[in-house]
């Protein structure tokens, strides 16, 4: 049964969500869920936040692959680990947060979601993919 489903009450952020803030795709997608996860005490910064990187302590190429998610207590998750996390957050979204946690799932999710990272640029409509790293 999921814990953490109801709204933030207290003011003190539960997390950061670090996403591309210069990416069209990643911007549709803060706008699509950016209430669900705000109402639930997470805040949305673009990870070209000046510090972002040194406070997931990460490397640049690590902080630039894929989102991220730091939860107040300190745990660091990226990509879809990350989704799975925020999605065990909200009480319809449970199900698949936990489906995209499981063996099996999770690393077909994480080879689709990389891929979708890798190609997010073009995805929004402007395909601009000089400045990504493809490892």
């Amino acid at each position: 049964m999921p814990t953490e489903n109801t709204d933030n009450k207290a003011g003190k952020p539960a997390g950061w969500i670090y996403f591309d803030g210069e990416c069209r795709f990643c911007g549709a997608q803060r706008q699509r869920w950016g209430r669900i996860f705000e109402r639930r005490g997470l805040v949305w910064l673009p990870l070209q936040t000046p510090g972002a990187a040194e406070r997931l302590g990460v490397t640049d190429a690590q902080w630039r692959a894929e989102m991220w998610l730091e939860l107040a207590e300190g745990r660091k998750l990226s990509g879809v680990n990350a989704w799975s996390a925020l999605m065990r957050r909200v009480w319809w979204l449970w199900p698949l947060g936990v489906l995209l946690a499981g063996p099996g799932f999770n690393g077909a999710a994480r080879v689709l979601y990389r891929w979708i990272a890798k190609n997010r640029q073009c995805l929004g409509g402007a395909c601009n993919i000089s400045h990504i790293d493809h490892e």
